[in-house]
Formats: C-alpha cells, structure tokens, sequence
C-alpha cells in the first residue's frame, strides 16, 4: 500500500517532470523564433539580391540594344565603303 510520502514524493517528481518539459518546450520555441527570424532576414536579402539582379538585367539589355545600334552602324558604314569601293572611284 502507497503511503502518503510516497505519494507526495511520487507527484514531485511528476510536478519536475512537468516543469522540465514546459522548460524545454519553451527552449525549442526561442530556438524555433530564432531561426524564423533569421530565415527572414535571409528572404530579405535574397529579395534584394533578386531586385538587383532584374536592375543589372535591364541595364545589360539597355547595353546590348545600345551595342546592336552601333553594330548596325558600322556594319551599313562597312558596306558603303565595300560598295564604294566596288564601283571604283571615277578615274
């Protein structure tokens, strides 16, 4: 048969059982915050990167219109002068 100490005894323990799960529940949700808040931190800055990234894109478009024109440029220079030479200079 139980007696009173043992049943004391018996719901102390119960009692530091609970307390050490309810510690350490409350240990995995800090970690668990920590970790959200840094994975926020790095979707900021991926988002960031990314904004970035789409800003050089549309600038190295801009660049590579740019260059084409000139391209273009030089290659309608480069057939007058071919043509011109082709037809001789008059003399």
């Amino acid at each position: 048969m139980d007696t009173l100490d043992d049943r004391v005894t018996l719901l102390e323990r119960a009692q530091l059982l609970h307390d050490a799960t309810l510690r350490r529940h409350g240990e995995l949700l800090e970690r668990h915050e920590a970790r959200m808040d840094a994975l926020a931190a790095n979707l900021i800055a991926l988002r960031e990167i990314q904004d970035r990234q789409q800003g050089m894109l549309e600038a190295l478009t801009t660049l590579a219109g740019q260059h084409q024109d000139r391209m273009d440029a030089l290659q309608r220079t480069l057939d007058a002068i071919k043509d011109m030479l082709d037809r001789g200079n008059g003399h």
